[in-house]
């Protein structure tokens, strides 16, 4: 999802849960889990520049993806395993989708390892068109 205009974290999760069901991938409960996960759980990465990564377990899951989106104007995120403490304002965020717990946890860790690459993130951030962004996704995760 290229060049995205969410105002919040909340307009991602609808837009990118519609995006989903409209593919086949997820069920219209996941905006919920999304929702509910990120409360508990923040998904905001301190990376340079900063990415985010929510999920929800497989539940929602009609098939695995992975949902790279590249917002026009960063979004508040809360940094993960900081109880809410830490602000972040990504435009690249992750959103995982995958039935399997261990390939979930599998795929979790990759993109938190992907995102420390500080050039990919700002490649990503600097596609210059849809394919270019779509294309360094699914070369790189």
């Amino acid at each position: 999802m290229y060049q995205t205009n969410f105002q919040t974290k909340e307009e991602l999760f609808q837009g990118v849960t519609a995006f989903l069901v409209d593919k086949g991938f997820a069920t219209a409960e996941f905006e919920a889990a999304l929702r509910e996960r990120e409360e508990r759980f923040p998904t905001g990465l301190p990376s340079e520049p900063p990415a985010a990564i929510p999920h929800s377990d497989g539940t929602y899951a009609k098939e695995d993806v992975i949902v790279g989106i590249l917002n026009e104007q960063p979004l508040e995120f809360y940094q993960m395993g900081t109880n809410k403490s830490t602000l972040l304002h990504p435009r690249i965020v992750f959103v995982l989708l995958v039935r399997d717990k261990v390939t979930h946890l599998d795929q979790l860790q990759r993109i938190i390892e992907k995102a420390k690459d500080h050039d990919f993130l700002v490649r990503l951030q600097d596609a210059s068109d849809e394919g270019q962004f779509t294309s360094l996704i699914q070369e790189e995760l």
